[in-house]
């Protein structure tokens, strides 16, 4: 049920947990779901990031991203809301793939241009 919410998202965001063991398995368990739910979601552009970074040692931030980038075939954004690592960039990319996936959709409704309120 929480997947008909994502349908209509033009682009996926998939926020992988760095602490959890085995962050490779938990995308391919999503990405399962999203593949058995059918309705356009695998087909989706999508973003992998690897999260709660600072949590992490050095050696434990390699191992993780290197296992979530095998999982989901290429590199993760590494990411971390406590220290802000990585953040903005995550969001200008998200930002870039949404305007490509409006596009591309020959649906998009385009949007209109800011008007300022002037008395």
């Amino acid at each position: 049920r929480f997947l008909g919410h994502v349908e209509r998202c033009r682009v996926l965001l998939h926020l992988v947990d760095g602490t959890q063991q085995g962050p490779g398995d938990a995308y391919r368990t999503v990405r399962e779901e999203i593949e058995a739910y059918g309705h356009g979601l695998a087909g989706k552009p999508e973003i992998v990031a690897l999260s709660k970074v600072d949590a992490l040692s050095p050696d434990e931030r390699e191992i993780a991203a290197k296992a979530l980038a095998a999982a989901a075939g290429r590199e993760p954004c590494l990411v971390s809301a406590v220290s802000g690592e990585g953040v903005e960039d995550l969001l200008r990319l998200l930002a870039r793939q949404v305007r490509a996936a409006r596009t591309d959709d020959p649906n998009a409704v385009p949007s209109e241009p800011k008007q300022v309120w002037q008395p």
